[in-house]
């Protein structure tokens, strides 16, 4: 009897003494001086979204439309550290001429090209846009741009003032419908489809930049 008892006893120990030792295993807590790794919690950064955080204003006097502000603005970046790249120019080719195609159909709506223009946005960098921005380019800054491209003479009106018959009549045909064109006419038999004269110029000089690019 007394055997038996023992042998329980032995059993019971050795079956406690089992169960202790996979209970006594515990994970250590951390270090608290280890550095935490918090890159799976960090938001990843939308570049695009820190593009389009800066936007092109109008509110300032004689100021181009955003559009014309990229444009001539893109023309002026490349006397800047801020010119569009290679890379960016194969993109930035394929989005102006499709809002030139928008344009000259005479049938787009203003979401559509505004799509396309908040697109052209994002694919330049935030400090490009932001160069674009601090230049406030204006009508008279676009005048002086056709001038030094020799679009058209010195005796081109200011913005938003009419020629006299007088003033034209010194001009050839040539500098006369480029003058038009400076002031924001349409060019002659055109059509309505071709848009805003100074941004058409503008285009196919930014398209033409981009092709070299």
């Amino acid at each position: 009897m007394k055997t038996k008892m023992l042998g329980f006893i032995l059993a019971a120990v050795l079956f406690g003494g089992t169960l202790a030792a996979c209970g006594s295993t515990e994970v250590e807590p951390a270090d608290p001086g280890a550095p935490v790794n918090t890159a799976a919690e960090a938001a990843p950064v939308d570049t695009a979204a820190v593009a389009t955080a800066i936007e092109l204003t109008d509110g300032y006097d004689d100021a181009l439309s955003a559009k014309n502000q990229l444009l001539l603005g893109t023309l002026r970046l490349e006397e800047t550290d801020q010119a569009i790249t290679s890379e960016q120019a194969k993109e930035l080719l394929l989005l102006w001429r499709a809002f030139a195609a928008l344009t000259a159909s005479g049938t787009a709506a203003p979401e559509e090209t505004e799509a396309v223009q908040n697109q052209i946005m994002e694919n330049m960098t935030p400090e490009q846009v932001g160069a674009v921005a601090a230049m406030e380019l204006t009508n008279a800054a676009l005048q002086e741009f056709y001038l030094e491209v020799g679009l058209t003479e010195a005796k081109t009106p200011e913005p938003d003032a009419t020629p006299q018959n007088g003033q034209m009549k010194d001009l050839s045909q040539e500098d006369r419908e480029a003058t038009r064109i400076a002031n924001g006419a349409e060019p002659s038999g055109s059509g309505s489809g071709n848009g805003n004269g100074k941004s058409s110029a503008l285009m196919d000089m930014v398209i033409e930049l981009l092709e070299k690019r």
